[in-house]
């Protein structure tokens, strides 16, 4: 011990803030440790309870996965749940069965958290006869030469950091290799109460010794330094002893709270402190606890997983305190009534110490793989909390040289903006403060609440930021979406325009002749096809000629003009179809009806007429057979109407050239040769009808297949 050691004790008892001065982080408090409790009792045999309550979430990152069902018969280290993510993008841990059994059930269990929340475990019965499985990781008992080597078996192994954060010891190895090189060894353990690390040590000095050096030369660490608290003399003891000959540097340090931290022991032994922001690991340095590095030599020699570890029990409500080798999935209040509580367990127990440990909602939850402790001290009366004095013992206490007391009232006031301004995430939640605090004001639970705020608060920033991000990109991609149909649009266009421009540019210099000439034989065939259809609808009016009545003379026979004028002379004496002779009045209304009757003759055959014409129109050229024979129709209608004509001139002149002797007999031959010219006028009108609709008819049939022909 050094003169300022000494001095520095000799002070203590009047100034006990002294003590700070002998080790180099700020702050740290001595409390009453009560380590005697179970320290001076041996580890205990391990107890197999009636039944294991294995929770598939024992670490930080994602729980593992069912791989049994109710009723399959299990042997110890055998593997019974496991994720089936990748271990490279999420924490991920196995589980194994911590002894032989039966899977009873598989339901939802009270988890050892603060929260008291529930979740999935396997209950297996076991049958007591502790069946193994040897060697299930099948390691070949090698140290490993690289760090993949040295992680693939940590993941089978399921090892967990088991000082009490609970991360996944693969994970927190790098991969490449002399990344590290200072391994530094957790052995202070200065929470109160808590003893198992100090029994390990004594007990497993050179396991712990083997997987550090297993461990460093798997990184290529070439320097390990190993802390100790004071107050454990045997374990420095047996630890000094074991790491004789190595590269391992046993270091004794001062009996402060929290000495543990990784931070702070760190500063201890290296004199380096950490960034703010920054691992260990950024600065060549990783720290493991003795209990981990114990686990490491078990996986890699013998092939072992983790299915238990030593945990204490103790506490000022038990009478017989110990240290147990407990198994994986134990519930509390088994190792508990083991120690003999000194009155009954209606209180809830604690995991962990007096300064970091929580109470527990039920006191049937499970030893877990971060299990150090479990402490039994019945409740004490509450210490009423007052308003804060500022007295400065908070900051003068926090081993981070923080503002304690500026982050209370900011997280008290809900300003967590400056909450997070003061470094609260670097808190370790220590409760050093709270120890130390004159108005007993839980500063912690301050924290812990400004924390959980804070990381919701980032968590809907985050979203809101990803919502407008995708909602840009979402406008980003329309418009450019838009820009590039328009650009293909325009680049159709000007494609076309190009292509036009260069047709009409290549066919005047091509070929002039041929061009004038086949413009020439198409005006000359749109020139005939005109003649042809003018010539087609004269021949079919001169058709229609024959059949409709003509008011003018000059286009009349003279046969023809003789017949109507005797006809007009009859009409004075003119007789109904029975012989009766009409009158004058009623002659005329038989004149008007005929003449009214030609009218409608006519009209019908003017219609046909236009029809016929409008289907002229619509071909511009016909078939020379379909033209002859419509030229032979006509000319054979002419020639038939021609033949009538003049055998009503011949029937005309006969009559009028027979003798009348007597006026009955003139009476008679009168009656009967206007009979005879009425009948003769209404077959000629029948006959001149039914031309006009046949060639009205067959014109228009003919007319329909020539453009339909044409269209083919």
């Amino acid at each position: 011990m050094s003169v300022l050691s000494s001095l520095i004790q000799k002070i203590a008892p009047i100034y006990p803030q002294a003590k700070r001065w002998l080790h180099r982080f700020n702050g740290g408090v001595f409390p009453q440790y009560r380590k005697e409790l179970s320290s001076r009792q041996p580890i205990r045999k391990p107890i197999i309870p009636e039944r294991l309550i294995m929770p598939l979430q024992q670490q930080v990152g994602q729980p593992a996965e069912l791989l049994v069902k109710v009723g399959d018969k299990v042997k110890k280290n055998q593997l019974i749940a496991r994720s089936s993510k990748d271990a490279n993008k999420a924490l991920v841990v196995p589980i194994h069965a911590p002894t032989s059994g039966v899977v009873k059930e598989i339901a939802n269990y009270t988890l050892p958290h603060p929260s008291g929340l529930e979740d999935i475990a396997i209950i297996i019965e076991p049958d007591y006869l502790d069946e193994a499985l040897e060697n299930v990781l099948q390691v070949s008992g090698k140290t490993p030469d690289t760090p993949q080597q040295l992680k693939d078996i940590l993941l089978k192994a399921g090892i967990v950091g088991m000082g009490g954060a609970g991360f996944p010891t693969y994970a927190k190895l790098p991969k490449e290799q002399a990344k590290i090189h200072t391994l530094l060894i957790n052995g202070a353990e200065c929470e109160p109460f808590i003893t198992c690390d100090d029994l390990l040590m004594q007990t497993e000095a050179d396991a712990i010794i083997q997987g550090a050096l297993i461990t460093a030369k798997a990184l290529g660490s070439t320097k390990i330094l190993c802390g100790i608290e004071s107050n454990k003399p045997a374990a420095i003891k047996a630890m000094k002893s074991a790491a004789q000959d190595t590269i391992i540097e046993i270091i004794e340090v001062q009996s402060v709270y929290p000495m543990g931290g990784q931070k702070q022991l760190t500063q201890e032994l290296t004199g380096i402190e950490m960034p703010h922001k920054a691992h260990a690991v950024d600065i060549g340095l990783l720290m493991m606890n003795v209990a981990t590095l114990a686990a490491i030599y078990k996986a890699v020699t013998l092939g072992e997983p983790l299915t238990s570890r030593l945990v204490s029990v103790t506490g000022l409500g038990l009478a017989k305190p110990f240290n147990i080798r407990a198994l994986i999935g134990t519930p509390f209040d088994t190792l508990a009534n083991a120690a003999e509580p000194k009155t009954e367990l209606n209180y809830p127990l604690v995991m962990g110490g007096p300064m970091m440990g929580f109470a527990l909602q039920n006191n049937q939850v499970p030893v877990i793989k971060t299990t150090n402790c479990i402490l039994a001290n019945p409740p004490e009366p509450t210490e009423m909390q007052m308003p804060c004095i500022r007295c400065g013992e908070c900051m003068d206490a926090c081993p981070i040289n923080l503002l304690p007391q500026q982050m209370y009232w900011h997280s008290q006031a809900h300003e967590f903006d400056k909450v997070e301004k003061l470094n609260v995430f670097d808190c370790i939640e220590c409760g050093c403060c709270s120890y130390v605090c004159p108005s007993h004001i839980p500063l912690v639970q301050y924290y812990r609440h400004a924390k959980s705020e804070i990381k919701e608060i980032h968590a809907e920033e985050k979203a809101v930021a990803l919502a407008k991000e995708r909602h840009e990109f979402k406008l980003a991609r329309i418009e450019r979406e838009k820009q590039e149909r328009e650009a293909r649009l325009k680049a159709k266009k000007d494609a076309v325009k190009k292509q036009a421009t260069q047709t009409s540019t290549d066919k005047p210099s091509s070929n002039p002749n041929t061009s004038n000439a086949a413009a020439a034989a198409r005006a000359a065939a749109k020139a005939a096809a005109a003649k042809k259809a003018e010539d087609k609808k004269s021949a079919i009016k001169q058709d229609y000629a024959f059949a409709e009545p003509v008011n003018s003379e000059n286009n009349i026979p003279a046969a023809r003009r003789k017949a109507i004028e005797a006809a007009k002379q009859a009409a004075s004496q003119a007789s109904d179809s029975e012989g009766n002779v009409m009158t004058p009045k009623e002659a005329a209304k038989a004149a008007a009806m005929a003449a009214a009757k030609k009218r409608a003759q006519a009209k019908k055959a003017e219609i046909a007429l236009k029809q016929i014409e409008q289907s002229v129109d619509l071909t511009e050229t016909t078939e020379p057979s379909a033209a002859s024979k419509k030229e032979a129709a006509r000319k054979a209608a002419m020639q038939a109407a021609r033949e009538a004509a003049k055998k009503r001139k011949a029937e005309s002149d006969s009559n009028t050239e027979k003798p009348v002797n007597n006026e009955d007999n003139k009476t008679d031959v009168d009656s009967t040769k206007n009979k005879k010219q009425q009948a003769m006028q209404l077959a000629k009108a029948n006959a001149a009808k039914k031309a006009a609709e046949r060639a009205a008819k067959k014109s228009a049939e003919q007319a329909t297949s020539d453009s339909t022909e044409e269209s083919n």
